[in-house]
């Protein structure tokens, strides 16, 4: 049986947002569904994966987002 490997695909949730960013659950709702977040939605439920949010913020580095 194959194993997933827990280190290689981390997923966030809005609540994990939330703890990351310090932001509340409608602005990370937001954040999340704004245009050029890497986040996707599975059963109605948004996530976005750990190295795509990690390279989202290295690209955002020094500049200003609006959500």
């Amino acid at each position: 049986m194959n194993c997933v490997d827990t280190e290689k695909i981390v997923l966030y949730t809005v609540e994990d947002i939330q703890k990351i960013f310090k932001i509340g659950r409608t602005n990370a709702y937001a954040l999340m569904s704004a245009n050029g977040f890497p986040s996707f939605k599975m059963n109605s439920r948004l996530y976005v994966k750990r190295d795509h949010l990690n390279s989202w913020i290295e690209k955002r580095t020094g500049k200003s987002f609006q959500y």
